[in-house]
């Protein structure tokens, strides 16, 4: 193979993981979303609760459904067969903080004002006029559902909730006072509904950026949860998902009445080691370069036909995935099997201290190492006859794929952790947890800040860094960092991997 279809495909490799190696893309959405087998659980009305990390794919999963005919597209053939009662089902947004969308409900200062109040039932009525007003709003259309309305809530109260979903103060109080009238008006939608045989689904997404305080999340989360574990099994027609990340739903503060029996509503979403090859293997497949498709397609049983808008789709034999990355990376990662197998290598790295591993940083260390290797053309010249990539590339990029997920988990979402990173950069693992806990002092953050901790001691706060899957206890009560989180971190160990260059 010469070098400049080398350079070609390596490009395109390096270009794989969009922004956040995400597919939220409206233009290559479908082309790159791989449905997991798991994912059939989204077809039973009784599973609620999508729960994952960072990165494994909730919110991508939220932009599939709420495309056209994105549950099509999730389901096998024999799912469909089985669920023939979801004809067309219809999905909208009950909540998200990002995107058009958004825009139909307040925004996080006025979440922030009603968390003050610490009023559950004024958080239940709050979740409820916003789920009045997503239902008019997508039914704005339909003169029989608006008569029905007009019967229950009343003209004036029909106009608020439609006009001024994102303003609660036009309608909280009457929400308040007439829970009987909105009870009512869901039931009579869900008969609605059924009459017309309608599947209406109403689907919560980055439900950790509704408020400002990190406490305050657990007020709306659990009232939300409360409400549709209420509602679930009542209605038939009128149904939910709601996507929550793991941390926050396992965290102590969500407890509430019936907790315990959400897991039998629960879907939680994982990633295997073949789950993630299939992954690149379409991400690859679906990136436009024909010289790609010949590359892969010369492995049997690596790629299926094209099946519309999802594109090319990987095959499930775990043995063609490993004839894969001999061909692309070498089956050792070294000479010998003492620097390990190139197939177990990338997702033993990149697994956090839960040993959970997610789409993000598995992609990215492909595309760190292409972008390297396309900046230095002698050393694509080295490589073997069908190799694009180098396993000292692949370990020098897990060097940069660590700092990039932390830079993202702190300026995303865990904004908190920078004060971490600052004080404890430099030192080494594994330390004993009371040398540790000291990096976790309360007064280390601006006292403004503090209402975005996890936690209100050090040893809270070391809790929810466990949960993150960021750090780790060992058995003789150390604590040690996995290599995914080590480097960018600034923490070092001996032995640690080196950058090639």
């Amino acid at each position: 193979m010469i070098v400049e279809d080398k350079l070609s495909m390596l490009e395109s490799i390096s270009n794989i993981a969009p922004e956040n190696a995400s597919a939220e893309d409206e233009d290559n959405l479908f082309a790159n979303f791989l449905p997991l087998r798991s994912y059939s659980k989204l077809a039973d009305p009784k599973v609620f609760l999508i729960t994952g990390g960072r990165g494994v794919g909730k919110s991508e999963l939220f932009h599939v459904l709420t495309s056209n005919d994105g549950l099509e597209h999730i389901l096998s053939e024999s799912d469909r067969k089985r669920f023939t009662w979801l004809d067309k089902p219809m999905f909208f947004s009950g909540y998200q903080a990002s995107g058009t969308e958004s825009k139909n409900f307040p925004p996080k200062s006025v979440f922030d004002k009603y968390a003050k109040m610490q009023d559950e039932e004024q958080i239940t009525c709050l979740w409820s006029g916003l789920l009045c007003s997503v239902l008019l709003k997508n039914f704005a259309k339909d003169i029989e559902f608006r008569n029905l309305i007009s019967g229950f809530l009343g003209q004036e109260q029909k106009e608020y909730l439609e006009k001024y979903g994102s303003m609660p103060e036009r309608w909280i109080n009457w929400m308040k006072k007439n829970p009987e009238k909105w009870e009512a008006f869901f039931d009579a939608c869900d008969n609605y509904f059924e009459n017309k045989k309608k599947k209406v689904f109403v689907i919560y997404d980055e439900l950790d950026r509704i408020c400002s305080d990190y406490n305050n999340l657990f007020l709306y989360i659990r009232s939300l949860l409360s409400f549709w574990f209420t509602h679930n099994n009542r209605w038939n027609h009128l149904k939910t998902k709601i996507f929550l990340r793991s941390d926050l739903y396992n965290s102590k503060a969500l407890h509430f009445v019936d907790s315990s029996k959400m897991r039998a509503y629960q879907l939680e979403l994982r990633w295997d080691s073949l789950s993630l090859y299939r992954l690149l293997v379409k991400r690859l497949a679906n990136c436009g370069n024909k010289l790609m498709i010949e590359y892969l397609s010369s492995i049997p049983s690596l790629l299926e036909i094209k099946k519309g808008v999802l594109g090319y789709l990987p095959g499930d034999s775990e043995e063609a995935m490993k004839q894969f990355v001999n061909k692309l990376i070498g089956q050792y990662m070294g000479k010998d099997p003492k620097r390990g197998i190139s197939y177990s290598w990338v997702p033993n790295h990149i697994q956090d201290a839960n040993a959970e591993v997610s789409p993000r940083p598995f992609l990215k260390c492909f595309v760190f190492a292409a972008k390297d290797l396309c900046s230095h053309r002698a050393d694509i010249e080295k490589l073997e006859e069908e190799r694009l990539i180098s396993p000292t590339m692949l370990q020098g990029a897990l060097v940069e794929v660590s700092i990039d997920r932390v830079k993202e988990l702190a300026e995303e979402e865990y904004g908190w952790l920078n004060v971490l990173i600052r004080n404890i950069r430099g030192q080494s693992m594994l330390m004993e947890r009371s040398e540790f806990l000291k990096f976790l002092s309360i007064n280390s953050w601006p006292e403004a800040e503090r209402g975005t901790l996890p936690g209100s001691t050090p040893d809270e706060l070391l809790e929810a860094l466990e949960s993150l899957g960021i750090f780790i206890e060992t058995g003789d009560g150390r604590i040690n960092a996995p290599e995914i989180y080590l480097h960018g971190f600034g923490l070092k160990r001996r032995g640690g991997i080196k950058r090639p260059h």
